[in-house]
């Protein structure tokens, strides 16, 4: 039987004892007294689950977006994409109501890719929304709809700029042409001044809750200029959360690790494992430090394709219950149309998430994985006095687990009420479960306790050691 392992997370190291800080969080080596404020990241983990929009003019290339300037579409069509870019039915009243209706709690749109355009009006650029064939503001009408409907905004910043003739290396295509290029060019500095420039700029205007950055991955881009922007980026807002891409602690472990990272010298306030569904979720580790699946439901690319192959609801439900209940956020990416709305089968399957989310807020929203550490066909979240077992094999037909230091008050079926049998036998607990439904992806079995509920405290000999399917992938 296929180890659930294959798709979570697992505990950070054998000496730390989950609950305990991880230390890898904060300014690293070079800023060791610069950190996010904690109750910021917990609120982050409390929303659990959030939106990510890859768009721009490249949406009307139908390919992914950066990567395909230069290589699959010439860099004369890709850069004047801009000049067509007429959004009509954007509308981030629309977008947010579906949000809501989706169980969304915050969303990240790429405010600048790779390809170096700026999806707002921006001072330092004259490659923004401001010069697009219909000019609208677009991280301005997110702002005003996102505060209206209580969603959280942040936004995705590439720190390489392709298009930009300061940054080096010069790749997919070269520079573009709306920047003037001086005589010392490409000039790093000045490119990262820019960065600083326009980074702070969506940070006060906007009044950004968190960014993702990217391009990290690039030989070019430093610790020691991580670093600087970390704390440059505190300076201007100090509870902003800024990913772990801020700096190169994910270079340095490895293309395909996200969580094994040295957070003692390097930067960030949280992690993203980024990865196209096809890809699993393949890392190695299981930890309390904030992090995210940051994952496409179009299993081809992240940005507008006329063609997707779409995740169905049973296989996102399950993946996003198993990253949480390994103690992460969701964050799912969609592509909008060039017209900027979003195709009716993302909505439908965003609408059979939404459903189900509505239906088991509780048991999502607000909780921290655990008690038990995620085993063959299941993971668990617990908050407060209450913890859920969700059950992911359906061809399971009892489950034993390893006995609490917390007596169980009492376990029941979540979606009919129905008492659950449980057998307390040496040191271990064994549920019988409800019977599996084809309609229903996942089993849930809650669990009231009389006091707080704890983490389990023994980890599996099991979650000790990586997994022989870990495998490094690339970049992408």
């Amino acid at each position: 039987m296929k180890t659930i392992c294959s798709f979570i997370l697992f505990i950070l190291a054998t000496t730390v004892s989950w609950g305990q800080s991880t230390g890898l969080s904060g300014g690293g080596d070079l800023n060791p007294d610069l950190k996010a404020p904690a109750e910021a990241q917990s609120k982050w983990q409390d929303m659990r689950i959030g939106l990510s929009v890859h768009w721009g003019p490249s949406s009307l290339g139908g390919k992914e977006i950066g990567w395909s300037r230069g290589d699959i579409i010439p860099v004369e069509e890709y850069d004047t994409f801009y000049k067509k870019f007429n959004p009509s039915k954007f509308d981030a009243d629309q977008w947010c109501r579906l949000m809501k209706r989706w169980g969304i709690r915050y969303v990240s749109p790429t405010a600048k890719h790779h390809d170096g355009f700026s999806l707002w009006f921006s001072d330092y650029s004259p490659y923004t929304m401001e010069h697009a064939a219909l000019p609208i503001d677009i991280m301005a009408e997110l702002k005003k709809a996102c505060d209206k409907h209580d969603i959280v905004l942040g936004a995705y910043y590439s720190n390489i700029d392709w298009f930009h003739p300061d940054w080096a290396p010069y790749g997919h295509g070269g520079p573009g042409k709306l920047f003037e290029k001086q005589n010392d060019s490409p000039n790093l500095e000045r490119y990262f001044k820019y960065m600083e420039n326009q980074v702070s700029e969506l940070i006060t205007k906007y009044d950004l809750a968190f960014i993702q950055f990217d391009g990290e991955w690039d030989p070019t881009y430093t610790h020691e200029i991580g670093s600087r922007m970390y704390r440059r980026f505190h300076e201007v807002k100090p509870d902003i959360l800024l990913s772990t891409r801020i700096d190169i602690g994910r270079r340095m472990a490895g293309a395909n690790n996200h969580i094994e990272l040295d957070g003692e010298k390097y930067a960030g306030d949280f992690q993203d494992r980024e990865r196209l569904v096809r890809r699993q979720n393949n890392i190695t580790k299981w930890c309390d430090h904030p992090w995210q699946a940051w994952v496409t439901i179009d299993k081809r690319q992240w940005s507008y394709n006329p063609n997707p192959q779409l995740m169905d609801a049973h296989e996102l439900i399950k993946d996003l219950v198993n990253v949480v209940g390994c103690n992460g956020n969701y964050m799912i990416n969609l592509g909008p149309s060039p017209e900027g709305d979003f195709a009716p089968s993302q909505i439908a399957l965003m609408d059979s998430l939404g459903i189900w989310l509505h239906k088991h807020a509780e048991t999502i929203y607000g909780t921290r994985g655990g008690p038990y550490y995620p085993f063959e066909g299941g993971v668990s979240t617990r908050k407060g006095k209450k913890a859920w077992i969700f059950i992911t094999d359906n061809r399971l037909e009892t489950i034993t687990l390893p006995a609490l230091s917390q007596k169980i008050r009492s376990a029941k079926d979540f979606e009919t009420g129905k008492k659950i049998k449980m057998n307390l036998k040496d040191g271990w607990t064994t549920f019988t479960l409800p019977k599996a439904s084809k309609t229903n992806p996942i089993r849930v079995i809650q669990l009231t306790f009389r006091e707080k509920v704890q983490m389990q405290p023994d980890k599996p000999e099991t979650l000790q050691k990586q997994q022989e399917n870990e495998k490094a992938e690339g970049y992408y």
